[in-house]
């Protein structure tokens, strides 16, 4: 215990190797050389509150008293000490757990590099059992601290993927260009190595839930051919991190103007995945610059997946038609001269719906609480969707238009109504 708390700069300092029998190194890429950390305002602050908890422990440590890390709590504010040692096995660990964190963030801090929550966790996996416990623990520090997970040179390896004409120059002076000729797209590099961005010539960014849908957009060079020109493509592959959303608003802070969808399953999980991308996490309102406001969601929704045309039998105009809802490339292609108001595709997307599990429809409802008395446009297309899901208790993913004929098709169609807006 005293390994952790002793150091070696003027009042604690930077030792070179963590405490245990043996230490795992991380790779390469789970250490990032920043640029002098004094250009940091908030180093120094949190190094000095870092400090004072050691001190206090340390103090703790020679007066044979008990050791305590204070932690806030996320959701309720509420502060507790965790204690060692204590009579409740759970908190023996998560002290050392946490005592192991505040350490590794010191030496990082003081030596101006970044270190990954992956390379914390392989410092000592059998302490921290899995990967989800570091996560939990990096936040909760950070949140305690009153500061965003970045602010202790502590970051998560980046998931994020990108493609399109984007070129991102990095601290160390290289450059990075997401111009990917192999259809997997380039892994975006963490946002606080980043020392510009500059883009060709592109119309609009597309952020998308799915991997798979985005290598199949990716390797056709959608964002190259589309009608409505060339774009960007990036996904976080599911759940955005915090790294891709940063990335995402820093590139929106440089380029204000440039128009942005969101690509989601019809669902709750693809609802809450947008809102993540555009608003933020709750488990996370103290992390800075992760929203996206300008971001509108292109789809699919109730009428892509349901919205069939039918023969208003009871009319005697034989031009008309019954529409439930129009799909965006319905509503493009009845907008073209001679156009057939009947669809051509050969399969409907309503064949390749899935029910609502119990979680499906706990979730929905949830989200539908949490958007009850807004009354902006965006909230009550949330609600009518939420709704439309619960009601006909179906759900589809992005896939469901894809097969119902080609999804760059429908993504042309829904762009191109889309930017019309814009």
């Amino acid at each position: 215990m005293q390994r952790l708390l002793g150091t070696r700069s003027p009042i604690f300092g930077s030792s070179s190797s963590s405490p245990g029998s043996e230490v795992v190194r991380p790779s390469n890429r789970d250490v990032v050389l920043l640029q002098d950390p004094s250009h940091n305002p908030q180093t120094g602050i949190i190094i000095a509150k870092i400090e004072e908890i050691l001190a206090a422990n340390l103090d703790a440590l020679r007066e044979n008293r008990a050791l305590t890390i204070p932690i806030r709590n996320r959701r309720t504010g509420r502060l507790r000490l965790v204690r060692f040692p204590s009579s409740r096995d759970t908190d023996a660990k998560k002290f050392t757990a946490l005592l192991q964190i505040l350490h590794l963030s010191h030496e990082a801090l003081v030596a101006g590099t970044v270190i990954t929550k992956r390379a914390i966790y392989y410092q000592n996996p059998e302490l921290f059992g899995n990967q989800q416990y570091v996560d939990q623990l990096v936040d909760d520090i950070a949140f305690t601290l009153g500061f965003g997970r970045d602010a202790l040179n502590i970051v998560a390896t980046s998931k994020g993927l990108v493609a399109g004409a984007v070129n991102i120059t990095i601290s160390n002076g290289s450059s990075l260009s997401c111009n990917s000729e192999d259809g997997k797209g380039v892994l975006l590099p963490d946002v606080r190595v980043i020392t510009g961005i500059t883009l060709g010539a592109v119309e609009w960014l597309l952020v998308i839930e799915k991997e798979a849908t985005f290598r199949g957009l990716a390797a056709s060079n959608f964002h190259e051919s589309a009608k409505v020109g060339r774009g960007i493509l990036i996904t976080a592959k599911g759940y955005p991190d915090l790294s891709t959303r940063q990335f995402l608003h820093k590139l929106y802070a440089t380029f204000p103007m440039m128009p942005m969808f969101g690509l989601v399953d019809f669902d709750p999980d693809g609802i809450k995945i947008f809102a993540t991308y555009k608003n933020g996490s709750r488990s996370l309102q103290h992390e800075e610059n992760t929203t996206l406001n300008r971001l509108s969601w292109i789809g699919p929704r109730s009428g892509d997946i349901f919205g069939h045309y039918h023969r208003n039998s009871a009319s005697t105009d034989s031009n008309q038609t019954n529409v439930f809802h129009l799909t965006p490339s319905q509503e493009f292609s009845l907008s073209q001269p001679n156009a057939s108001p009947y669809p051509s595709i050969a399969h409907s997307p309503i064949e390749v719906t899935l029910p609502l599990t119990a979680r499906d429809r706990r979730s929905a409802t949830r989200l539908l609480s949490a958007t009850v008395g807004k009354d902006d446009a965006e909230s009550l297309d949330f609600i009518r969707e939420l709704q439309v899901m619960l009601l006909i208790n179906t759900k589809a993913e992005i896939q469901a238009v894809d097969e119902a004929g080609d999804l760059s098709a429908w993504l042309d169609n829904a762009l191109t109504k889309a930017m019309r807006g814009v």
